[in-house]
């Protein structure tokens, strides 16, 4: 009788080896998790990179092409002038399916450009807030709030 008692198992057992292997998992899941963020967050600054660098691109043509004399087609002469660019905008798209916002800060005739390129981060909320105001100042790399990445990009004509 005694050994049919040992060899029960008891539902307070179960439930503790459930436990166990649970809270075991948790403790493996979570640096691999972080690891996870980490990766996208470097993704996200290098494909920010790259943006930005587009949109650079992009400017010059539109200055090549608004001071060219000759014609150009319709659709290329109206989407591509410099007048019809703005500062501010969005393109492209972060790893969290949002898209990277992006501030002309500054360009001059000598091809020298400066962007902010940012994103809002897993939670896409941008919460940066004051990236978005053109009549703010930026002089260096910002503080990001909460989750939110970017690059300050200084581009120069090669």
């Amino acid at each position: 009788m005694k050994n049919e008692e040992k060899q029960e198992f008891k539902s307070s057992g179960v439930l503790a080896l459930l436990g166990l292997v649970g809270f075991s998992a948790a403790i493996i899941a979570t640096p691999w998790n972080r690891q996870m963020q980490d990766s996208r967050a470097e993704i996200a600054l290098q494909k920010a990179e790259v943006v930005g660098y587009q949109v650079v691109q992009i400017y010059r043509e539109a200055a090549k092409n608004s001071h060219t004399s000759g014609r150009n087609p319709a659709s290329v002469e109206e989407a591509s002038t410099a007048e019809n660019l703005r500062s501010t905008g969005l393109m492209g798209t972060d790893p969290w399916g949002m898209p990277f916002r992006y501030r002309i800060l500054s360009s001059d005739k000598a091809g020298h450009v400066r962007i902010l390129v940012w994103s809002s981060g897993p939670n896409k909320k941008a919460e940066t807030v004051a990236l978005d105001n053109e009549e703010v100042a930026v002089t260096a790399q910002p503080v990001y709030s909460g989750d939110d990445v970017g690059v300050l990009l200084s581009v120069t004509q090669n």
